[in-house]
């Protein structure tokens, strides 16, 4: 006769997390080092200091995020890919070649001023390369270049309509650099009674696209 096999003993441990499970806890860490990142500083915020404002260990912090750059590097990608798909709903059906840069221009500063601290975080944080063989976010980043590349399209195509010799790389340089001045007012200066954002906004699409009659 076989003896009995005695019956195994439950496993212990925490349970498997389903894939919705894991996704909700990386985005709210992202979340909670956004905040910290916008309120306290990149250098004033500690991995410690985002698992305690996130709700989670040190240890499944770390294994998600091994570095805080990892962290700042993953708030930087999903800033932009949001930003892109918001460009891409305004960009449709924009009319002609002024229209369109000028509802990618207020798309683009709408966003930021409903995400200030999306804003802070990229563009108030200075991206610094350590560590041998890394790279700057704005050379590695895969959702940066689509972004760029319809700004890119809407000068062109307003140079393009007035039969000037403008450069569109350099128009569209300009058109950004204007738009990030409206957009650091807007946010840093909250205070000051500035003019409505997309009027603002307009105003200095119209002024930039005269320049290059």
């Amino acid at each position: 006769m076989t003896k009995d096999k005695k019956p195994q003993s439950p496993r212990r441990g925490r349970p498997p997390r389903s894939v919705a499970q894991a996704e909700a806890e990386r985005a709210r860490i992202l979340k909670a080092a956004e905040r910290l990142f916008a309120k306290e500083g990149y250098g004033g915020v500690s991995m410690r200091k985002v698992a305690s404002a996130a709700g989670c260990s040190p240890a499944a912090l770390y294994l998600l995020f091994p570095r805080k750059r990892a962290l700042l590097r993953n708030i930087w990608d999903e800033a932009l890919a949001a930003l892109d798909r918001t460009l891409a709903r305004r960009e449709r059906g924009a009319g002609d070649a002024d229209a369109r840069l000028i509802r990618l221009a207020r798309a683009y500063v709408e966003y930021w001023l409903a995400h200030r601290d999306h804003f802070r975080a990229l563009f108030l944080i200075e991206d610094r390369v350590v560590d041998p063989g890394e790279r700057y976010f704005i050379e590695t980043s895969r959702n940066l270049a689509p972004m760029v590349a319809r700004f890119a399209r809407a000068a062109e195509a307003a140079i393009a309509a007035r039969g000037a010799k403008a450069a569109p790389r350099a128009f569209m340089e300009l058109v950004f650099c204007a738009l990030h001045g409206v957009t650091s007012a807007l946010v840093g200066m909250p205070e000051y009674a500035w003019p409505q954002p997309a009027m603002f906004t307009e105003r200095m699409i119209r002024t930039l696209l005269e320049g290059i009659r």
